[in-house]
C-alpha cells in the first residue's frame, strides 16, 4: 500500500510538473535569460556526484516537511504563509534538491537545449533525489515524530 501511494504521487506530480513545463514552452513565455537559466540550472543538478545531490534531498525534504509542521501549527493563514515560506524559501536558495520541484525545473531545461539526455535526468538527479526525499520523510521527520510522540518513543516494560 505505501509503495502504490508513493508511485502513484510520484507519477501524478511528474505528469504535472511536466504538463505545466510543456505548456509554459508551448506559449513562449520562458524566453530569454529565464530560458537560459532553465538549461544551465537542469545542467548543474544533473552534474553533482550521487553522494552530494542525495545529502542536498535529505536536507531539502527536511525543511519542506518543517514548513508542513509550522503551518499546520498556525491558527491563521498569516502565520501559515509565514510559517511555509522561509523554510521553502531556504531550500530554494540554498540550491537543495527536491523531487517535484525537479520534475518541472529539469524537463523545462531540457526543452530549453540543456545538453542532457533522459537518462542523464532521471539517473544524476531524480534517483538520488528522490531516494533522498524518501529518507528525510520517512526516517527523520516520521520516525523522529514517532520517537517524540509515539510507538518508538514508548517505555518498554
Amino acid at each position: 500500500l505505501l509503495v502504490q501511494s508513493w508511485l502513484l504521487s510520484f507519477v501524478g506530480n511528474l505528469i504535472g510538473c511536466a504538463g505545466f513545463a510543456l505548456a509554459a514552452n508551448y506559449c513562449g513565455i520562458v524566453t530569454g535569460g529565464a530560458a537560459e537559466l532553465a538549461a544551465s540550472t537542469a545542467v548543474k543538478k544533473c552534474g553533482a556526484a550521487f553522494g552530494p545531490t542525495l545529502v542536498k534531498a535529505v536536507l531539502c525534504n527536511w525543511l519542506v516537511c518543517l514548513a508542513v509542521w509550522l503551518a499546520g501549527a498556525a491558527n491563521d493563514m498569516a502565520g501559515k504563509m509565514v510559517g511555509s515560506r522561509f523554510p521553502i524559501s531556504a531550500f530554494v536558495m540554498m540550491g537543495m534538491e527536491h523531487s517535484v520541484a525537479n520534475m518541472f525545473l529539469l524537463p523545462l531545461g531540457l526543452l530549453k537545449g540543456a545538453d542532457l539526455s533522459l537518462g542523464d535526468v532521471l539517473l544524476k538527479n531524480m534517483l538520488p533525489v528522490t531516494i533522498g526525499n524518501a529518507v528525510a520523510g520517512a526516517l527523520i521527520v516520521a520516525a523522529g515524530y514517532s520517537y517524540a510522540f509515539g510507538k518508538l518513543g514508548e517505555e518498554k516494560a
